[in-house]
Parts: structure tokens; sequence; C-alpha cells
């Protein structure tokens, strides 16, 4: 696991802006979008009448996104293209859970092999610590997230690592990700941060306005924003920006032999954190301990365990 490069800029420097080339947003092969037309003047009747006649209204075509850049300006953009059947199965997004427009496809993305895996898209990330070519051509990363990654940057005062950013569906299916994943809509990360354990990584999310926080026995903090608005650089306006369903997650307490397990279903990024802890007949506190099973020394009388930061499960042992 590596340390993040920590992008440094210069005051004397211009920022840093890739803009999107003048005229119709960029295509890719195999694409047979018409290209946006500037509006038509407004239309008159046969009267001579300047009156204009009533029309829909019609919204511009977003086509390129700003991420927040090493001046904290927003103005590091690039473009983004339209979704096409070119990009092949890889690409291939389930229907929205629940309805929401929340999970919606993307209908634009950015082509990572057209841009510069260093781009400093804020101050201390580059774009392949989120995405990169090599994981899938076509990579989506909304510009909240990179503003919420670098206030994380900016609370924990040093090095934070990136686990895993984007995936697309075929992507997050290879590396074992549940079907609806955050990972695959650009704006949730699992995140590592020497010094820091999952649950002070965790209870920093949350305080950092993160809609989902998830811990993982394997180290890793997931944290995602999945409930913000979506970023038009990526999905249409007319998306509805409800709130996604909540996860279906649940565990339970059973015994085995001297042990106790709390086997889980749910979580979305692997095998949960789980925190044991045990109290005498006075409530002080015998043992604690990190893993799947636990048994609890002859003086507790009850124990808890908290399943991925998410479940609190509680039992008393009986004893006197």
């Amino acid at each position: 696991m590596f340390l993040l490069l920590l992008a440094a800029c210069r005051e004397d420097e211009p920022p840093r802006r890739v803009t999107a080339p003048a005229g119709p947003a960029p295509s890719v092969e195999g694409d047979d979008t018409a290209p946006v037309q500037e509006d038509s003047p407004t239309p008159t009747d046969d009267t001579g009448d300047d009156t204009p006649t009533e029309t829909e209204p019609t919204e511009p075509t977003v086509d390129e996104v700003c991420w927040l850049g090493p001046r904290r300006d927003h103005s590091v953009c690039v473009p983004t293209v339209p979704w096409s059947a070119s990009f092949g199965d890889d690409y291939e997004y389930p229907d929205p859970y629940g309805g929401s427009g929340q999970y919606a496809a993307p209908t634009r993305y950015v082509d990572l092999e057209a841009e510069d895996p260093l781009l400093e898209i804020a101050p201390n990330f580059v774009l392949e610590e989120y995405m990169a070519a090599w994981k899938g051509r076509w990579g989506v990363l909304q510009d909240h997230h990179v503003d919420d990654l670098q206030d994380l940057r900016d609370a924990i005062g040093g090095p934070l690592t990136i686990t895993s950013g984007y995936r697309n569906p075929a992507y997050n299916a290879g590396v074992g990700g549940v079907t609806y994943s955050r990972h695959q809509y650009g704006d949730a990360s699992d995140l590592d941060a020497s010094g820091w354990s999952v649950e002070e990584l965790g209870a920093l999310c949350d305080a950092q306005g993160a809609d989902y926080v998830g811990l993982y026995e394997d180290g890793h903090t997931h944290c995602d924003w999945r409930d913000t608005a979506l970023d038009p650089a990526f999905y249409p306006s007319s998306f509805a920006s409800l709130p996604a369903p909540a996860p279906v997650e649940s565990a339970r307490l059973q015994r085995a032999g001297q042990a106790w397990e709390a086997p889980a279903l749910g979580f979305d990024e692997g095998e949960p954190l789980r925190r044991w802890v045990a109290r005498d007949a006075t409530g002080a506190v015998v043992a604690s301990a990190l893993g799947r099973s636990f048994v609890p020394p002859p003086e507790a009388v009850r124990f808890t365990v908290l399943v991925g930061g998410r479940i609190y499960l509680d039992q008393e042992l009986g004893r006197r």
C-alpha cells in the first residue's frame, strides 16, 4: 500500500486548467450521438409579430467536469464524453436500485486514456489515485467527492490512501463488489491513513458528512456520499436527487463452543470489522477484542459487539 504523493503548487504559477476543445463535445469510436447545435433564433409567426413563441425549455449540455485542483478553485477541467455502445459490456450498469435516480447509470465519462494520470485534481491527490485506465478506459469522479477527499486529508493532516476508487461494473464484479456498490458511481472511496484506526477514520468521515460509512476487518474504511446531488458533468439534471434506499444489513449472535460469533450479511465491501467488549457485574470492562469470534472471560456477565461500525448487538450471559 502506498503513501500519497503530496501535490505542491508554486505561488508564481498560474492555475492549471485543461478545457474541453471548442465546438462539439468529443466523441468516441462507434458513437453516433449528434453534436449539440447552437440554439436557433426565437421563432416568429407569419405575421411578422416578434412576440416569442412558447417552447419547451432546453438545458445546455455539460460537457466537462471541473475538479478542485491544486489551488482549490475548481479550475482543473477535463472533457466528458457521452456513453456509447462501443464501451462494451464492462459498462453495463444494473437497473437503478429501488428506482432511485441516485443509482442510475452515468451518461457521460472521462476518457482516462486521454488524460494525464498525474493530473492534480486536488492539492493532495492526482487522478490515478482514484481511477486509472488499466481498470477501464472510461471513468467517473464526481466533483463533490474530490472536495470530500481533500476535506478528509486536511482534517487528518497527513497522507490519506485511496485503496479503491472508481470501478466500472465489470471490474467491480471482478473484485467481489456487490451489485450496487457506490464505487461504480464516482462518489465512494475505500480509505486508509497511517496512525488512524478504521473506527477513527470512520468517525472522521461521519464528521465530514458522509452518507454511509462501513468498517472492514482487512483494515480499510469505506466512505461514500450516496445521497449527495449527482454531478451534472456525468448525470442528467433530470435525475431525481433523492436519498438512495437504505442498505439492507443484518447481523446476529450465535454460539460456537465456548466462543461467540456474529455472522453478518449485506455489507458492501467485504467482511465487516467486529469489536467485542465484555463487562463484569459492576459494569467494568474486563476484555475487548477484534475478530470474527470472541470468548468472554469467566468474570464477564455480558458482552457487546459492534459489527462494521453499524450494527450493535448485546448479550447477557446469565452469570452472577
